[in-house]
C-alpha cells in the first residue's frame, strides 16, 4: 500500500517541480515567486472566511432539521481548493483555481459525491488510511 502512495507523491512533485521551472523561464524567478506567495494567502482567506460560512450554514440548517448535506459537500470541496491553493505549485494552484470557480465547482462536486457514494455502497468507509 505504501509503494503506490509514494509513487503518487514523487511523480506529483515532480510534476509540480516541472510545471514552476516552466512558469519561472515564462515570467520569471521573482515573479513566480510572488505568484505563489499570492495564491498562499488567497487560500488562506478563503478558508478562514468561507469555512466559517458554511460552518454558519450548516449549524442554521441543522437547527431547522434539515441535512445539510449540500452545504458538506461544497464545504468540503471548497476546502479541498483552499488547500491546494495554500500548496506551493503551478498544478496545485490552477486545480485550486478551477475548483473555487463557480462553473467548474459543480463538475469537482459530481466527482466528490461519486466517490463517496462509491465507498459507502461497497462498504469502504476509508478514504485515504485504513489505521
Amino acid at each position: 500500500m505504501s509503494l503506490p502512495i509514494t509513487a503518487v507523491f514523487a511523480l506529483g512533485t515532480g510534476i509540480e517541480l516541472y510545471g514552476l521551472k516552466f512558469v519561472s523561464d515564462s515570467i520569471s524567478i521573482l515573479n513566480t515567486v510572488s505568484l505563489v506567495m499570492f495564491t498562499f494567502l488567497i487560500g488562506i482567506v478563503i478558508s478562514r472566511s468561507y469555512g466559517k460560512e458554511v460552518f454558519e450554514k450548516m449549524q442554521r440548517q441543522l437547527k431547522s432539521r434539515e441535512a445539510p448535506g449540500d452545504e458538506a459537500l461544497n464545504g468540503a470541496v471548497m476546502g479541498v481548493a483552499s488547500m491546494l491553493l495554500i500548496t506551493p505549485g503551478a498544478v496545485t494552484d490552477i486545480i485550486g483555481i478551477l475548483i473555487m470557480t463557480p462553473l467548474t465547482r459543480g463538475i469537482f462536486k459530481k466527482i466528490a459525491l461519486n466517490i463517496t457514494k462509491d465507498r459507502i455502497q461497497t462498504g469502504q468507509p476509508y478514504f485515504f488510511f485504513k489505521d
